[in-house]
């Protein structure tokens, strides 16, 4: 993205940084998440959900999101899914899953990403 946009969910105008993420952190629902994924083309499904909220959930404990590893981590503790790895988060977001992750769960884009 190159520049903010604006978009229609749930009957609410919701605005778009340029790189996507939302202006107002106080409009984020899974409604918001949906529209977001779908207009991006995905569909979010469990393990895209676990990811948005673990990231959420660390957000509000520490206030930054988590290392890669630490998602990693967590997500084998978590799901059950003994094979978690850098990979398979990039199976879940392509276009880095932390930043991404952030993004449908309506927080900042995180410092550390490029």
């Amino acid at each position: 993205m190159t520049e903010a946009t604006v978009m229609d969910i749930e009957g609410r105008r919701i605005d778009l940084g340029a790189d996507g993420h939302l202006l107002d952190a106080a409009c984020w629902s899974e409604g918001v998440a949906e529209a977001m994924a779908e207009s991006d083309g995905i569909e979010l499904r469990p393990l895209h959900w676990w990811l948005i909220r673990f990231v959420r959930d660390h957000h509000e404990r520490y206030g930054m999101p988590p290392l890669m590893r630490v998602a990693i981590r967590a997500m084998r503790d978590e799901t059950g899914q003994h094979d978690a790895s850098s990979r398979t988060l990039y199976r879940l977001f392509p276009d880095g899953p932390i930043r991404e992750a952030c993004r449908y769960a309506g927080l900042p884009r995180p410092e550390s990403c490029i």
